[in-house]
């Protein structure tokens, strides 16, 4: 029997919302969606239309909340170790240069050689290890929870508010 019911609806992938609009029932709602090329029309019952809005709101909530927005914290850390090393292998090549200038003039002490080579590889070693600190602090930083603090604000006390109900005329 319940696969009767099931077998009489028909399924479609709404695309967009063509029209809303009060039918010609003053309460009801006509909302007219695209599915593909064909337009679909439906007549809501206002009530039903409220409290397809208010589901509707509850689920974009959730969907809001669940698509985790990027936190760009561990990546800042990152870039920050990255440009900290950057600056300091170049400050550490600065007595590479003075010394490449020395050795092409003819005045750089062959000794002096051992010195040059220690920045050379001071350089790119101070680099790796200030970029390896970056990684292994933007392990540590972990992801910013918004859950978990809006379940805290949230109080399980209250009931849902309901949809609107007819108020009668007078």
């Amino acid at each position: 029997m319940a696969d009767d019911k099931v077998a009489n609806y028909a399924n479609y992938k709404v695309d967009s919302i063509a029209d809303v609009r009060v039918a010609d029932d003053p309460s009801s709602v006509r909302v007219a969606v695209m599915a593909g090329a064909e337009q679909v029309v439906l007549t809501i019952d206002w009530r039903l239309a409220s409290d397809l809005i208010d589901r509707m709101a509850d689920a974009n909530h959730q969907i809001r909340h669940s698509l985790s927005v990027p936190d760009w914290r561990a990546q800042r850390v990152r870039a920050g170790c990255h440009r900290t090393g950057v600056g300091i292998a170049a400050l550490l090549s600065l007595p590479v240069l003075y010394g490449l200038v020395l050795w092409v003039m003819g005045d750089l002490d062959p000794r002096a050689w051992q010195l040059v080579g220690g920045f050379l590889l001071a350089a790119p070693l101070a680099y790796g290890v200030i970029w390896l600190i970056g990684w292994i602090v933007a392990g540590f930083v972990g992801k910013r929870h918004r859950d978990a603090a809006e379940a805290e604000n949230r109080n399980p006390a209250q009931p849902e508010p309901k949809a609107a109900e007819p108020q009668p005329s007078a």
